[in-house]
């Protein structure tokens, strides 16, 4: 997944996560007037760490993120909607790319509310 960021993002595209091969994906989300900085990581296994807590997803779960992820076209950063004072940052790295974008994408959505879901439990 990814490459092309914001220009604040100097060198973002030459930057590529080389996660371990064990890594299905992660999410962080930054920003917004409470100054979020919010981290998921998701292994092969099913087993999330979310702020620093492990959380063992089901078997539907994982069914459900690996099928969101595989639904994920949109692969390069974008600054668009980055000019809003308190924005969100998203950022997913999956398969060994990573992207960032300030709106979500709509082929997005699914991973990034499964995901988020993972951060309210």
């Amino acid at each position: 997944m990814l490459s092309g960021g914001p220009p604040e993002m100097e060198g973002f595209d030459a930057m590529l996560a080389h996660a371990g091969s064990d890594i299905l994906v992660t999410y962080e989300r930054t920003g917004g007037f409470a100054g979020f900085d919010d981290r998921v990581t998701v292994d092969d296994s099913g087993t999330a760490v979310v702020r620093d807590r492990k959380i063992m997803l089901r078997g539907d779960e994982m069914r459900d993120l690996r099928a969101a992820l595989r639904g994920i076209v949109t692969t390069r950063s974008s600054p668009a909607g980055c000019q809003v004072a308190d924005h969100f940052t998203y950022t997913l790295t999956y398969r060994g790319r990573r992207a960032t974008r300030c709106q979500v994408p709509p082929d997005w959505r699914a991973a990034v509310e499964r995901l988020d879901a993972l951060l309210a439990r």
